[in-house]
């Protein structure tokens, strides 16, 4: 015998289940902690492509952020090694955030230690990019500046 108004448990949990998860693909963008640690794994291995797509500088095309990346990748430090570790993450506005990071410069010398370095972010067209004119140019050399900063 059928009863009205009974509800199928199992079916009431897999459409909430499926309404959660579909929020938080919709909703959800990268956090800081992942873009800053896709930038750094970026720098560490000289990529180039996604240097690029993940660097903010203001006023400036993509094909002059990719030229700066590739001198300073590939001619600037070329053989600069270095390792690192994130250590925090803040969002400090709807607009900005910066991740906190170890830094040990020069890894492959014996007297490499940690130093504590930011990574700034700004948020763009609703994706979040690193504001690579902000990065200390003590944490990697040659790090693109625009065209702006060098007049």
């Amino acid at each position: 015998m059928k009863q009205s108004g009974r509800v199928n448990l199992l079916l009431l949990g897999a459409i909430v289940c499926i309404a959660v998860l579909g929020f938080v693909f919709l909703s959800g963008r990268e956090s800081v902690t992942t873009v800053g640690s896709r930038f750094m794994s970026a720098l560490a291995k000289g990529d180039v492509d996604t240097l690029t797509k993940m660097s903010y500088i203001d006023g400036e095309s993509p094909d002059h952020i990719r030229k700066e990346w590739d001198f300073a990748v590939n001619e600037v430090a070329k053989h600069y090694r270095f390792t690192w570790r994130i250590t925090s993450a803040r969002e400090t506005g709807k607009e900005s955030a910066a991740v906190s990071m170890q830094v040990a410069r020069n890894a492959d010398s014996g007297g490499a230690y940690e130093e504590k370095f930011e990574l700034p972010l700004q948020k763009v067209d609703g994706d979040w990019k690193v504001d690579v004119t902000n990065i200390s140019r003590d944490m990697y050399p040659g790090l693109p500046r625009g065209s702006k900063s060098s007049q």
